[in-house]
């Protein structure tokens, strides 16, 4: 059974880690929280008695590219993380968060999965580059993202999304629901339903709460969906 989270944040942020292997600590900051770089966010952690050395970053271009932490920063949308005390993080405003680990707290990643990413199928590509040579599972926390109820979407965007995922997306007016296929996703790659965790928020409609660019455009700024392994 899939399960929903509904209000899981002690402040302007959410704790995912309880999702994860006691080695692993998982956050999003929501809006205003914090800075998005790598000293505001080892600082966040910090004050969370989450000792970081790196956060690993990548300039995500709303692909399908995941790539390992040692090659940060490169253009890519998906990191992976092995070293114990390092992280990763993505941006998003709109875009779908996924924070992975395997189920063991050995490796970690995190990914940014907006329509084109999604399309391209990037949480699948990330499981399967996580799994690799490791038998113990994966736990998948997907943060908050723009709901069907407010992405709709032209009708060459949504039938692309059609003729790629048949069965998935098809009926009604042309909205994307992306938290939904990426859930999909997961499952196909082999990640158990009770291993899959999906905020209940919508951040377009989450006004003061979520940043949103489809809601308020340039000024929307970002929201960091980062996890990383304890030392």
């Amino acid at each position: 059974m899939l399960s929903r989270i509904e209000r899981p944040e002690a402040g302007p942020f959410i704790d995912a880690s309880a999702l994860f292997h006691e080695s692993v600590y998982a956050f999003v900051t929501l809006k205003d929280a914090c800075g998005t770089d790598e000293p505001a966010l080892i600082r966040f952690l910090e004050e969370r008695g989450c000792f970081c050395t790196r956060v690993h970053r990548v300039e995500q271009v709303h692909s399908g590219t995941v790539v390992d932490a040692d090659r940060a920063p490169c253009k890519a949308d998906g990191l992976l993380c092995n070293r114990p005390g390092e992280a990763v993080r993505v941006v998003t405003a709109d875009c779908v968060p996924i924070l992975l680990a395997t189920k063991d707290g050995r490796r970690i990643a995190a990914v940014h999965a907006g329509w084109k990413g999604t399309l391209a199928g990037i949480v699948e590509a990330a499981v399967v580059r996580l799994r690799a040579g490791n038998e113990s599972g994966v736990s998948a926390y997907i943060g908050p993202a723009i709901g069907a109820c407010c992405y709709a979407v032209d009708e060459e965007r949504y039938g692309a999304f059609r003729d790629t995922f048949p069965g998935w997306v098809g009926g009604g007016r042309p909205v994307l629901d992306l938290p939904a296929l990426n859930v999909r996703m997961l499952k196909r790659a082999g990640v158990g339903p009770d291993d899959i965790h999906v905020e209940d928020r919508c951040t377009a409609c989450s006004i003061g709460l979520c940043c949103s660019y489809r809601r308020d455009g340039e000024a929307a700024g970002r929201m960091a969906a980062v996890v990383g392994r304890r030392r």
